[in-house]
């Protein structure tokens, strides 16, 4: 019977604005996928690029940069790369699901199976039109790859990976920023380790978990030198607790690290600190403006009407002060003709 291998099937998503899941981990036979008979191969110096002759440009561009962009992430890293690397690019929704020897999520843009040494990428032809460049989320699984076989047979710290697979992979930005925002203002920043094993389920929190993850790694690197991924890698690799990995990365401590990091950010939302355009925010602040601005009107209009009814009684007032008044003086007197002029019937003349 084939032994069982602990496999970690790592999403790259359609768009950073749909990447919100956790990554996983299956009990799978280890078990190569079948090239279907129609497909063809692309031999590089580290991979296999199978798929069919009619994607052959996709092909040869993938084999093209797996072999110049494995060396580079690995001397980043400072793993070794293994074996031959298995890469499937294929050109439907239903055989991206079909091939795969794990269950891949409907949103998945790609899915690295490390123990299997296994790639499993959408051909650009059926890749959302807002999504990642492709060489970038190759990237991402290459180093997947990489980091799943030096830390076998064990599973690297969920934000460890992610957030290094991110950034060597220039995924962070702008966007990145603007998901920590929209975390912080929903229910405030996670602690890291508490995304050590897992990321949240719920695909809000999720895409804040893959958002500090990588905000953080970049933070350390910035505040540390580039050397610090390597530093944080070999000592969680060789047993360390992660206190104990950033204090051998940073000299610092782990606490101390994270809190400077998390100062960065604002512990509460505001106007000036939240993204304005998130949709989250957009939704909620709509409900809120709708409430207010109903009872405004609501105001307004009994306001109105207490206006109205304060003229309408000084009205009155009015009127009844001038009827008593005419009543007191009587009846009106004839006024008397102009000098100089004579009253006729048929009107005045001089």
């Amino acid at each position: 019977m084939a032994a069982l291998l602990v496999l970690t099937g790592t999403p790259a998503f359609a768009s950073p604005v749909a990447s919100a899941a956790p990554t996983w981990t299956d009990d799978l036979e280890a078990s190569e996928t079948a090239v279907p008979p129609a497909w063809t191969t692309v031999k590089g110096p580290y991979l296999r690029v199978h798929g069919h002759p009619s994607h052959l440009d996709t092909l040869i561009r993938v084999a093209n940069h797996g072999s110049e962009a494995l060396p580079r992430l690995a001397e980043k890293l400072d793993l070794p790369i293994g074996g031959t690397i298995q890469v499937y690019v294929v050109g439907s929704k239903e055989e991206f699901r079909s091939l795969q020897p794990g269950r891949a999520p409907l949103w998945a843009d790609a899915v690295a199976y490390p123990a299997l040494g296994a790639v499993y990428l959408r051909d650009p032809s059926v890749r959302d039109g807002g999504a990642k460049p492709l060489e970038q989320v190759f990237e991402h699984e290459l180093v997947h790859i990489v980091l799943g076989r030096g830390f076998a047979p064990a599973v690297p710290p969920s934000w460890l990976q992610e957030g290094v697979a991110q950034v060597l992979a220039n995924e962070t930005g702008p966007e990145m920023s603007a998901q920590i925002r929209d975390g912080i203002a929903a229910g405030g920043l996670i602690p890291l380790g508490e995304l050590e094993h897992g990321f949240p389920r719920d695909a809000n929190r999720a895409r804040l978990a893959y958002a500090e993850s990588a905000d953080f790694v970049a933070y350390m690197q910035a505040n540390h030198g580039d050397d610090v991924v390597q530093q944080l890698v070999a000592a969680t690799r060789d047993g360390s607790e992660m206190p104990a990995a950033v204090r051998q990365a940073t000299g610092r401590l782990l606490d101390d690290v994270e809190t400077e990091w998390a100062d960065r950010f604002p512990a509460r939302w505001t106007l000036s600190g939240v993204n304005l355009l998130g949709d989250t925010f957009l939704l909620g602040m709509g409900g809120v403006l709708l409430a207010v601005g109903g009872f405004l009107r609501k105001r307004r209009f009994h306001h109105r009407m207490e206006e109205l009814a304060h003229e309408e009684a000084m009205v009155d007032e009015l009127v009844a002060r001038m009827a008593d008044r005419q009543r007191r003086a009587g009846p009106p007197r004839a006024a008397p003709p102009p000098r100089g002029r004579t009253a006729t019937p048929g009107g005045w003349t001089s």
